[in-house]
């Protein structure tokens, strides 16, 4: 329970200074569109080889596929059936704000220092949730609200995800398993060489990311949604954790993934369907903070 603690005080730390860097102006917001590219490029999936090498394939990974195809599925048409009377843009940003998780940003980065066995796990979580936020759950939100901002089908959808660096290098070490190639140890030290900063790296670009400035109406909408979100994720943690028929580091895996905030997609999506910049950026970053108190707690009662 303690080294849990810990590191969550270490995450929380990490995020601080760089906010307060960026309030002092030493750094500025913009500078984290380098870090992104940074951990998306080259941490992330060096973290993702290291977590899938000498993997055995078994069904329960394509289960956790599915789970991630399914929940966010479940989750979008709950959210736009909660604000069905709404107009679309509120509607689309309910949707949005319910379905999505930021996994290879975020959750991730906080497990691999505490169950990196688990990293096969979410990753294959992602896999499903990828094929949402890239493009399924935009056509869904289509759909339900009656626009055409979307101008993917899902073949073209899967297609452009192989443009994600972690993306492919889940298919890759995926394909790696499924043939039983394992990488040998010198070649694996240098991929735990990038690996190793990928959690600095993330927190510190969520700090530079983190806005806290926002107007008294759209806080009262923000809380609505928020309080939408982890009643959902709570109650689904709950599912996962004391009805599924899975090993426990599968299931502690999903609790974690239940409560993982707003995935950085959503937050894009939320702009383009009519939201203010000022309130996606608001609800991306109390989403985290709430995100890494409940995770940190979930450990702490489930450990």
């Amino acid at each position: 329970m303690l080294i849990v603690l810990l590191q969550s005080l270490q995450f929380l730390l990490i995020i601080m200074v760089a906010y307060l860097f960026k309030k002092i102006k030493i750094l500025k917001a913009t500078d984290g569109i380098v870090l992104q590219k940074i951990i998306l490029n080259l941490t992330l999936p060096a973290t993702i080889v290291v977590g899938f090498n000498a993997v055995t394939v078994e069904p329960i990974l394509f289960i956790m596929i599915s789970l991630g195809l399914l929940s966010n599925i479940g989750l979008v048409m709950i959210g736009g059936f909660i604000w069905r009377k709404k107009d679309a843009p509120d509607q689309s940003l309910m949707m949005f704000s319910q379905a999505g998780y930021n996994i290879g940003n975020f959750t991730i980065p906080f497990v691999q220092g505490f169950f990196p066995a688990a990293i096969p796990y979410i990753g294959s979580f992602d896999m499903g949730n990828a094929l949402m936020i890239f493009g399924g759950t935009p056509l869904i939100v289509d759909k339900l609200t009656h626009q055409q901002r979307s101008n993917n089908n899902l073949f073209r959808t899967f297609i452009g995800l192989f443009r994600s660096p972690s993306f492919t290098t889940y298919i890759i070490m995926f394909s790696l398993a499924l043939t039983g190639v394992v990488l040998p140890e010198n070649v694996l030290s240098v991929f735990q060489l990038f690996s190793s900063g990928n959690a600095f790296l993330a927190m510190f670009m969520v700090g530079l990311y983190l806005d806290i400035q926002i107007d008294l109406e759209s806080l009262q909408k923000v809380v609505k949604l928020l309080l939408t979100r982890y009643t959902l994720g709570i109650g689904l943690a709950l599912v996962f954790y004391f009805f599924l028929p899975l090993p426990d580091i599968v299931r502690l895996s999903l609790v974690l993934l239940a409560l993982a905030p707003i995935g950085t997609v959503a937050t894009i999506n939320i702009i383009t369907y009519g939201t203010e910049r000022s309130l996606s950026s608001f609800l991306a970053s109390v989403s985290i903070i709430i995100s890494l108190i409940l995770m940190t707690l979930a450990l702490v009662f489930i450990l």
